[in-house]
């Protein structure tokens, strides 16, 4: 049997989402309203939500009145949000590597840093190749991720995060270009150990992966409220890009 990727294992653990239950929702939902104010879709636009998690962002477009289907490899996170279906919002178990419909989609949202996963970096062309073809003609991506410079000069090489009775001990270096996160703690009587790699991929990587696979950038944020991407001092790295 092959052994699963460290985000299919953790992505599908309920300690992953105990770990980061402090997400700053009322943050992320600002984000998607200064987002959608900017790129202004059309009311009947349909927007794919790539490894949309326990559905979040995709939650709140929809009730903004956008069709929206989410898809994560997550089969948990999916049999969760599958109990909030409705006619104008679905999920799907998918990996992101492959097409899902083609020309389906007006816009694709990668958000969060859910991009960079892959042992083998060509998977981020695949990824984005796949990306392409979900997207009709003129389609636009928004992909959200770190500032790679600040999170490498900002590195915190260990901490402890006291959540409720579990205390998740972290541990992270940066090796062969990837920032691995170690996380072990101990929960329900046992022991465990997860790990995530994240790439750090800077603006340059982006410009070429995009070159690659058709896209054209139209804008570029570093944060969530929208303002001018600097390398030196943004926390994020959004990129609005257009379908060649």
């Amino acid at each position: 049997m092959n052994q699963k990727n460290w985000f299919e294992s953790w992505f599908d653990s309920p300690y992953y989402h105990i770990l980061y239950t402090k997400r700053d929702d009322k943050e992320a939902k600002h984000f998607l309203d200064k987002l959608i104010d900017f790129i202004h879709p059309d009311k009947d636009a349909s927007i794919l939500d790539l490894a949309c998690g326990k559905g979040r962002h995709a939650i709140y477009l929809n009730k903004k009145g956008f069709h929206v289907t989410g898809i994560d490899l997550s089969e948990k996170s999916i049999h969760h949000n599958k109990k909030l279906e409705s006619p104008t919002l679905s999920f799907f178990i998918h990996d992101m590597r492959n097409e899902f419909r083609k020309e389906g989609f007006d816009y694709v949202f990668n958000l969060f840093t859910s991009f960079g996963y892959f042992e083998n970096v060509d998977d981020n062309i695949k990824t984005l190749n796949a990306i392409h073809s979900n997207l009709k003609p003129d389609g636009v991506l928004v992909l959200d991720y770190i500032n790679s410079a600040k999170a490498i000069q900002n590195l915190i090489p260990k901490e402890q995060c006291p959540m409720g009775e579990i205390i998740f001990h972290i541990e992270r270096k940066l090796t062969n270009g990837f920032i691995i996160k170690n996380i072990s703690f101990h929960g329900m009587g046992k022991d465990f150990q997860f790990t995530e790699r994240v790439q750090m991929l800077s603006l340059r990587d982006f410009e070429d992966y995009y070159k690659t696979s058709g896209f054209d950038i139209l804008h570029l944020f570093g944060d969530y409220k929208l303002n001018p991407f600097d390398e030196a001092s943004s926390d994020r790295l959004i990129m609005v890009v257009k379908k060649r």
